[in-house]
């Protein structure tokens, strides 16, 4: 299963990176790497862009699967 972690070690990228790559912090890709929050819509567009996945990969990420914690 790909979590956001492993797409971006298949890239060879920090968090910081992809956080400047999308436009948000470090710490916001922290958080959903952990399952705390998850992305916008149009974050998840730009990772789909930015990873080469389509968005319903990088939505299964997020909500397809346990990945996310509930508060």
């Amino acid at each position: 299963m790909n979590t956001l972690k492993v797409l971006r070690a298949k890239k060879d990228v920090s968090q910081q990176e992809l956080g400047e790559k999308l436009g948000v912090s470090q710490n916001t890709v922290s958080s959903w790497e952990k399952g705390y929050t998850k992305p916008s819509t149009k974050n998840m567009l730009k990772m789909a862009d930015f990873f080469g996945i389509s968005l319903s990969e990088v939505y299964d990420i997020f909500f397809a699967t346990k990945y996310y914690k509930t508060l």
